[in-house]
């Protein structure tokens, strides 16, 4: 009868060590902490088997067996204990492959020492029968105890671990600490077990198998590792920005990881490098900001923060490097401007294009002279301005003879040379433009009608002299009233005038007979 109920209190704690198992290693990337628990009840689910095995087992060679096939279960626990002390301690906390190797060489020890125990003795010296029903319980060896002493001194290293925790820790975080530490005193059950000499069955997988339910409670309510304080070095350690601590003579003191990293590329990471080896030049003492382009060759460019530490503490002054890198905000800022200007570069060539298309929509083709459209809505705004402006109308004499006489061509030339002679003549702000035909306009900006016409009949005799043609002129003064119509209708009257006259000459349009 008391076989069936310790094996009944072995079962269940297997079966619940089971279930935190399977449950915790589903959730083993939702927090550090789940990963650990599922040793510990992996642990104290395969000790809790084996213990019950051995209840039933009623010859020492398989009693044996089953006690060193526990300690598989023993190993696991230990160091599911240690890794959950120190994932206790740092969300971030992650098994190394060096800590790994180091947990794994006792328990290869120590199953070398079981395999072989048939033949030296030195782990288990005998087994007993105990009162449980005949259940055999082992009389231990110095080996054991090297065993027993290691696995008790990695306990007590976590249970110190977590009660510094409990010390530091404040609210539901120490609550959940005292909480794990409830199950380390179950591991004193095992003195009694192992001091009474194979009188007594171990139940220390059963107060194991019990804890890991507590553990992992308090981390699926969010009390464990994912709410675990982050400590300033965590923060130090997981920036991506650069962090560097140096002394006042600007010696690397200290660094991150990421800092680390650039640091090596440089040949620098080694302690006490000076930091202008690295940086160049700093600024003077005090807070400042500057930024650093393709630093070391490196293609790194960074924006850098430098701030002084001081402390009551502290004697001399340290200083704090912070640098960020902005190698693809500055790549992306460089290309944003370089296609800026490309754009400001093709909105200025098409500025230029519809300038010139404008320009020479206003252009005659032959002479190269604004033409009779331009020459209109030009002539309406300087009106329209009531500027003081003088209008002259000028027809090449006789030109129907030079084209008949000398064909199409010689008269396109004669057109083209005329149209020179009057653009040379023209002032700043004068407007000279084809009318239609073999005639002119030159609108004189700002010019009396005495003054026109005495400029115009210079043209007149210019082009004399060098086209061997000879020009008609009909000069009239824009007056109050008078539009782009009424202006030029003005000025061929002058010029039918001079015609009249016998040509080669300019004629005034005067007051009275801009009004007849």
């Amino acid at each position: 009868m008391t076989v069936m109920i310790f094996a009944a209190v072995f079962a269940t704690a297997g079966a619940v060590s089971v279930a935190v198992a399977v449950s915790a290693w589903r959730r083993r990337d939702e927090a550090a902490g789940y990963r650990p628990i599922a040793l510990v009840a992996a642990g104290a689910a395969w000790w809790s088997a084996m213990s019950m095995l051995n209840l039933f087992v009623r010859e020492p060679t398989g009693a044996a067996w089953a006690m060193s096939l526990a300690y598989a279960g023993v190993f696991t626990l230990v160091a599911g204990w240690w890794a959950a002390a120190r994932a206790f301690a740092d969300r971030f906390w992650t098994l190394r492959p060096r800590a790994a190797v180091l947990l794994a060489v006792e328990p290869v020890l120590c199953t070398v020492a079981l395999a072989t125990n048939p033949w030296h003795h030195l782990f288990m010296t005998e087994l007993r029968p105990t009162s449980v029903g005949g259940a055999y319980a082992a009389v231990f060896g110095p080996l054991f105890w090297v065993h027993a002493l290691y696995c008790y001194v990695m306990l007590t290293v976590c249970c110190v671990a977590v009660l510094r925790l409990v010390i530091r820790a404040s609210g539901r975080h120490r609550g959940y600490l005292l909480a794990v530490l409830t199950s380390a005193p179950t591991a004193a059950v095992n003195l009694t077990g192992v001091l009474s000499a194979g009188r007594l069955v171990d139940l220390t997988a059963i107060g194991f198998a019990f804890g890991a339910p507590v553990m992992y409670w308090m981390v699926r309510t969010d009390s464990g590792p994912s709410s675990a304080p982050v400590t300033h070095r965590d923060l130090f350690t997981i920036m991506s920005d650069l962090v560097i601590v140096i002394d006042g003579q600007r010696r690397i003191l200290d660094f991150n990881p990421a800092a680390g990293r650039l640091l090596s590329g440089l040949g620098a990471a080694s302690g006490h490098c000076p930091l202008p080896d690295v940086f160049g030049e700093l600024p003077a003492d005090g807070r400042v900001e500057f930024t650093i382009d393709d630093i070391g060759g490196t293609g790194t460019d960074l924006s850098i923060q430098i701030s002084d530490m001081t402390g009551a503490r502290r004697r001399g002054t340290a200083r704090l490097l912070v640098a960020r890198d902005v190698t693809e905000h500055n790549r992306q800022r460089r290309a944003l401007e370089q296609a800026n200007e490309q754009l400001r570069n093709q909105l200025a060539t098409i500025e230029r294009l519809r300038n010139d298309l404008a320009e020479q929509a206003s252009r005659d083709h032959l002479t190269g002279l604004h033409n009779r459209r331009h020459l209109m809505t030009n002539l309406t705004g300087m009106l329209a301005s009531g500027r003081a402006l003088t209008v002259a109308l000028i027809d090449i004499d006789h030109f129907k003879k030079v084209n008949d006489g000398y064909g199409h061509n010689a008269g396109d030339e004669v057109l083209k040379r005329v149209a020179q002679r009057l653009a040379a003549a023209a002032g700043p702000g004068d407007l000279v433009a084809r009318y239609g035909g073999e005639e002119f306009v030159i609108v004189l900006d700002g010019c009396g009608l005495y003054e026109a016409a005495a400029r115009v009949d210079e043209v007149r005799r210019t082009i004399a002299a060098a086209v061997s043609v000879t020009i008609s002129a009909g000069v009239a003064e824009a007056r109050p009233g008078h539009d782009v119509t009424t202006l030029l209708h003005t000025a061929d009257v002058a010029l039918y005038a001079a015609k009249s006259a016998g040509r080669d000459r300019v004629e005034l349009a005067l007051p009275a007979a801009a009004v007849g």
